[in-house]
């Protein structure tokens, strides 16, 4: 991957690795050209770096790509959601993807338009979790989340995570679901050798390393990227967790991870109330998410910043 220039005094990214990387060579007590033959030595992205380069990245000349990025924090055991997520102007650039003026917001929803919305988690000890966990299994309609008598079951699924968004009146706007398991139970339900009731009923003790999203929606952008950035967050935040996988039937949530460059893993056809319709997989390594702008944005909004974005959402600012 080739290096992308950017503006010396404005540029943001350059300002927060720039500092990184000149803090990091020189608490280690090496020399551009030491952490050059270093580098060079680690990956063979950086096959043909020279210690100009070096020099231009450490004074925001230029860069490298996100990829590098994450490739250079992960060889000294950190992460860039820990040095983005200490940046304010990155982090301002971050709340653009989940406020809009209330004027600027445009829904697809019958019954919502620039109402304000909370965000709540539901456990399965919430009264009315088998309500809205049949309901968002309804919504996706994909053929592997199926599962049997959710009420006099709920003591088996703990494991779901579900965050919904909720306008006035209660009317529900948004929501997401995911659970914490392993790749491998992942790679299987993604080719079709399990599903989910099998999944939540598993005896095996699991030793997670990875999210599974089973379904995420929103009736405008803003909700959308709100509820995204929850399972976001968890993820970067859990360092155990190795892989990020999705598996959902919504086209338009599809086209949305398409559009953040993220490659499908695998795409099946299938059968859905007397229509067909496709089944798409996405699994993405954590070195992968640290490299995507797009999810590194939402993966460093925690819990309480997402409250204070919202809260100032709703009050037009």
């Amino acid at each position: 991957m080739t290096s992308t220039a950017y503006c010396c005094v404005n540029d943001k990214d350059s300002h927060v690795f720039s500092k990184f990387l000149r803090h990091t060579r020189q608490n280690n007590d090496l020399s551009q050209e030491q952490l050059c033959l270093y580098l060079r030595k680690q990956s063979s992205l950086f096959y043909n770096l020279d210690t100009i380069t070096v020099s231009r990245w450490e004074r925001g000349v230029n860069i490298p790509s996100l990829a590098k990025q994450a490739e250079i924090v992960e060889l000294y055991n950190q992460e860039l959601v820990d040095i983005y997520g200490n940046d304010n102007e990155f982090l301002t650039e971050c709340t653009k993807l989940l406020a809009l003026p209330i004027n600027q917001r445009k829904s697809s929803h019958p019954y919502y338009r620039s109402d304000e919305y909370v965000i709540e988690e539901i456990n399965n000890q919430h009264p009315c979790f088998h309500l809205i966990l049949g309901m968002i299994l309804q919504y996706e309609d994909n053929p592997c989340l199926s599962l049997d008598d959710i009420d006099s079951n709920r003591h088996r699924l703990s494991e779901l995570k579900i965050s919904i968004a909720s306008a006035f009146g209660g009317q529900v706007v948004g929501h997401c679901l995911f659970l914490e398991t392993t790749s491998k139970e992942i790679l299987e339900l993604l080719n079709f050798k399990i599903n989910l009731q099998q999944m939540t009923q598993s005896e095996v003790l699991r030793h997670s390393n990875a999210v599974l999203v089973i379904s995420s929606a929103g009736a405008t952008t803003q909700i959308e990227n709100s509820l995204m950035s929850i399972y976001m967050n968890h993820f970067a935040t859990r360092k155990y967790l190795s892989y990020l996988g999705f598996s959902v039937c919504d086209d338009v949530f599809t086209k949305k991870l398409n559009s953040a460059k993220l490659v499908p893993f695998k795409v099946q056809s299938v059968a859905k109330k007397n229509k067909k319709g496709d089944i798409t997989s996405f699994l993405i390594s954590r070195s992968e998410v640290m490299a995507n702008r797009f999810l590194l944005k939402l993966a460093v909004i925690t819990p309480s910043s997402l409250s204070e974005i919202l809260d100032l959402s709703v009050k037009g600012k």
